[in-house]
């Protein structure tokens, strides 16, 4: 019997990195058409480098804001990580980012599972709820624009409402369950109906008030953080733009793209951000050069770091080759079982 080996379909990291890598061209394309090219790129020539570097603080600062929450929250579910390598893990996420609904980070779970024994439904828990908080932050942060007159208080209302109407559902667990009993019903949620009502009862003591009130603050201050980076940039560009106004372009402009479930929000959080910029009086070569700068220096500026650890921690770049060329033997009876099956 001659063995064979098949390897499974599983994402390249080659793939990823090389639609990475297009995306961004195909972005700055659209931003350079959407302005004067020459006025572009004399904003791009005049902008002082070494704004950059609080700019890159500020982007930390939101990193390990974030980065805390994700170690607290599988604290709380018992799983004990030390900080090192959990930080680790956490950036290596950032290298997934530009993926449709950012679902890439998932391969955190991946992670935790293989090194450290964390449960899928422990884990895929956390990430959720680390990205439900981020959101409803983004969401409060927007509604700067009540004070700003840029739309009416019932937009905001509703806003605010729907996501306290969404929690106080989830906390509800006859409510949680009621639900979950009725994916059972249908043939395609049918598999999915166990392991969900595992992972609600799993990851519950995440939606208690006191854990999720915490988690938001960490979330609001590590996206005003953002927010403040793109006034920076803003201002060093010469525009005199308020800080409220910057972080009410930013988080817009990162909620709008968020929904469109694209690679990272990509285009149409570049074009919301332009656009915005525009309606509060930056020059369009200005504020194109303000969205390609906030962008390198947030959503490109964590891809970069979270390969850069992929590729420079043996222990995890081992794991992702593992993930890339995992294989299963198949003995040559096992084969040609297969093949009359397929007739």
């Amino acid at each position: 019997m001659t063995p064979m080996v098949r390897p499974k379909r599983v994402w390249k990291g080659r793939n990823i990195v090389i639609w990475t890598v297009l995306s961004a061209v195909v972005v700055f394309i659209l931003l350079s058409l959407i302005s004067d090219l020459e006025s572009l790129k004399m904003a791009l020539i005049g902008f002082p480098l070494g704004i950059l570097v609080p700019v890159g603080l500020l982007s930390l600062g939101n990193y390990i804001l974030r980065y805390v929450k994700w170690h607290w929250y599988l604290k709380l579910l018992g799983h004990r990580i030390d900080r090192f390598p959990n930080f680790l893990i956490f950036l290596s996420g950032f290298a997934l980012t530009v993926t449709p609904g950012k679902i890439g980070e998932f391969v955190k779970t991946y992670i935790v599972k293989e090194r450290f024994n964390v449960p899928y439904t422990a884990s895929t828990a956390v990430l959720l709820m680390e990205r439900f908080t981020d959101v409803v932050a983004i969401v409060l942060l927007s509604c700067l624009g009540l004070f700003l007159r840029f739309f009416h208080w019932w937009l905001a209302l509703i806003s605010i409402l729907s996501l306290v109407a969404f929690l106080m559902i989830l906390r509800n667990r006859v409510i949680a369950g009621w639900v979950i009993d009725q994916t059972a019903r249908f043939k395609l949620l049918k598999r999915f109906s166990e392991p969900l009502r595992t992972f609600y009862e799993e990851g519950w003591i995440l939606l208690e008030m006191g854990v999720f009130t915490k988690a938001l603050l960490l979330s609001l201050v590590a996206w005003f953080l953002e927010g403040l980076g793109y006034a920076v940039v803003a201002w060093g560009l010469g525009s005199g733009i308020s800080l409220m106004e910057a972080v009410f372009i930013y988080s817009v402009a990162l909620l709008g793209g968020g929904l469109t479930l694209f690679l990272g929000g990509l285009g149409a959080t570049e074009g919301g951000m332009v656009g915005l910029g525009i309606l509060f009086g930056m020059s369009r070569s200005t504020s194109a050069a303000a969205t390609i700068i906030v962008r390198v220096m947030t959503l490109w500026f964590a891809v970069l770091i979270g390969w850069g650890v992929f590729l420079f921690t043996p222990g995890l770049r081992s794991l992702l080759k593992a993930a890339r060329t995992d294989e299963v033997e198949l003995t040559s009876e096992e084969i040609e079982v297969r093949r009359e099956s397929s007739v």
